[in-house]
């Protein structure tokens, strides 16, 4: 450790293998394995834990399969949380309920609340040898020539205390805004969509009872998708309104009056949760544009939403936090004795993170506009009633790509039969098969032809998304960033170097 004495230099410079900027999901997943491996690895977050954050809190088993491989699972399971392992969909006349496909032996999904899962994977990766340090805030990235070579932070924000961590790899964890993103000069995504609908949630205690919370559910009633969604403590269940963007204002004003009206445009839900006590005070956002950022350079790395965020009906976020932040970590733990074979590597941990999440992320989009369901989307849904197998729920559970389940025979199959029923506005049907045609083109195109990074639009995606202006990052004097072993090299400042040179 180096002791500086100019206010302007860091108080401390201390050397690491890897340092991490974010300790939820992703950062403490890409940690584990990295201390696993006899890495020195710090991982940075500017909050103390336990700390909540806006989630949907559903994983699915794909998703407690990480936990599993994290050694995180028996802490979680110590909780005493239900583990539904069935979705049901609950959409007009279509009603049916199916098993989750089983990963590693796990068939149950988990729903825990973000203040009490966030610090139990701070403790696991603690005891894995993660050097875990809360309150600390970071300001910048500290770079050797054009590789990211550490970061900058200070103690609880304390003005007069920069300490510096240089080290060989930066990762970004720290979420959608994030500020190692805007440091690394990748704040503006290459891709993104607008999400037309709203997020508006409470917890409640389950009127069903703990024995009866076995499934995730959805509710579809005119514009509004409800999700249902056992949570921890046994007994406790997240309720969920994707609504149409437009009743956020509404949410605000009058909370309970709007969750009584969406009771009362939809019976189902309403015999499901209208006896509900001992809810919560209502969590509400209309800030949730989808987008994919750059999210690998010289020495860097971004991962979980900080890189890609999607719309959180999908119910996929924490597993790709998850398990990406894994792959990350094993990719570096492999290749950080080679610089050329660590960007490769970085770069094809990107490359396969947009593989497995881009199928995902168009459903997402599809699935932001607040209309009701059409007698077409009835009739495909339909195909799924009657066998509990796994099949609709692979599109939560990532058994397959969605455009393999609700695929071309199912969407004949499905028009053939709205086409048949009684009363029928077949121009209408026809016309909606006719707006969709390009959806499903242009998702295959993309996920199959067009490459990695393309920016090519895909119909999917909606016009005027934004994710805000990036934070201010600090200028610091040249000589405040110089890396111990390149004395004469001045770091640049954010956002002065195109990081991405590979």
């Amino acid at each position: 450790m180096v002791a500086a004495t100019s206010e302007d230099l860091p108080t401390t410079i201390e050397e690491a293998d890897v340092v991490i900027v974010g300790a939820r999901l992703a950062g403490t997943a890409t940690a584990v394995p990295l201390a696993r491996s006899g890495l020195r690895v710090v991982v940075l977050d500017k909050v103390r834990f336990p700390s909540d954050t806006l989630s949907t809190h559903a994983m699915v088993p794909s998703g407690v399969q990480e936990l599993l491989l994290m050694s995180a699972l028996d802490r979680v399971l110590a909780l005493g949380p239900a583990k539904p392992r069935y979705l049901a969909v609950n959409d007009g006349s279509v009603s049916f309920r199916e098993r989750f496909r089983e990963y590693q032996g796990i068939d149950f999904g988990l729903c825990i609340p973000r203040d009490q899962l966030d610090v139990l994977l701070v403790e696991t990766a603690r005891d894995a040898g993660v050097d875990v340090r809360e309150h600390c805030s970071v300001e910048d990235v500290v770079w050797k020539g054009e590789r990211a070579a550490g970061v900058r932070y200070r103690i609880g924000g304390r003005p007069g205390e920069v300490h510096e961590i240089h080290a060989r790899v930066v990762v970004g964890a720290d979420g959608r805004r994030s500020r190692t993103a805007a440091a690394l000069g990748v704040w503006e995504p290459y891709r993104g969509s607008k999400n037309l609908r709203g997020f508006a949630f409470r917890y409640i205690d389950d009127p069903v009872g703990i024995k009866n919370q076995n499934a995730y559910e959805i509710f579809r009633a005119d514009t509004n998708m409800a999700l249902v969604l056992p949570s921890s403590p046994a007994g406790r269940t997240i309720v969920v309104h994707m609504c149409d963007a437009r009743d956020i204002p509404r949410f605000r004003e009058a909370p309970e009056d709007m969750w009584e009206e969406k009771l009362a445009r939809d019976p189902r839900l309403r015999a499901r949760i209208g006896d509900a006590t001992n809810m919560s005070k209502m969590r509400i956002t209309d800030d949730l544009s989808s987008f994919y950022r750059r999210s690998s350079g010289p020495g860097w790395a971004l991962t979980g939403d900080a890189g890609h965020f999607k719309d959180p009906v999908t119910g996929n976020g924490q597993r790709d936090a998850l398990k990406h932040g894994r792959l990350l970590g094993q990719a570096i733990a492999r290749t950080l004795g080679d610089e050329r074979a660590l960007d490769v590597a970085l770069r094809d941990y990107e490359r396969e993170r947009d593989r497995d999440t881009i199928s995902t992320y168009h459903w997402g989009n599809r699935e932001t506009h607040p209309k009701p369901s059409s007698p077409l989307v009835h009739e495909v849904l339909r195909g799924f009633v009657g066998d509990e197998n796994p099949d609709f729920s692979d599109t939560f559970n990532r058994g397959r790509p969605v455009e393999q389940v609700i695929n071309v025979r199912r969407l004949v199959n499905g028009l053939i039969a709205a086409l048949r029923q009684p009363g029928a506005d077949r121009p209408a049907i026809l016309a909606e098969v006719a707006s969709q045609l390009p959806h499903e083109i242009g998702i295959r195109r993309h996920r199959l032809l067009d490459g990695f990074r393309s920016t090519k639009p895909v119909s999917t995606e909606n016009a005027g998304w934004s994710i805000g202006k990036p934070p201010v990052i600090p200028t610091h004097r040249a000589a405040a960033t110089r890396t111990k072993d390149a004395p004469e090299t001045a770091v640049v400042a954010a956002g002065r170097v195109d990081a991405e040179r590979i």
